[in-house]
């Protein structure tokens, strides 16, 4: 079974042999991305990533839905100021 039939992919950019990037952070959490190879810039929306993956020697780019994987397990928020032991400063 290939990856092309496990993995829900939004848009698949281009299949390479060499590639540059040019990425730009883009006001509402979207991400600019341009590259020689497509005929115009994508944007990357806030609950997306670009992947570029290297299959059989050829760079493979894509636009994806994000979701934590092996390399990006979900963690808990943390909150620094959030309810927490009670400290009395006794040095008065």
């Amino acid at each position: 079974m290939s990856v092309k039939n496990l993995e829900k992919v939004i848009e698949r950019l281009a299949v390479l042999d060499k590639a540059t990037l040019a990425i730009e952070k883009a006001p509402e959490g979207k991400v600019r991305v341009t590259s020689s190879s497509w005929p115009s810039e994508k944007v990357i929306l806030k609950g997306e990533v670009l992947e570029v993956r290297n299959v059989e020697r050829r760079l493979h780019d894509g636009r994806k839905e994000r979701r934590p994987d092996e390399w990006d397990p979900p963690i808990e928020p943390y909150d620094c100021y959030g309810p927490g032991e009670e400290v009395i400063d006794d040095a008065e």
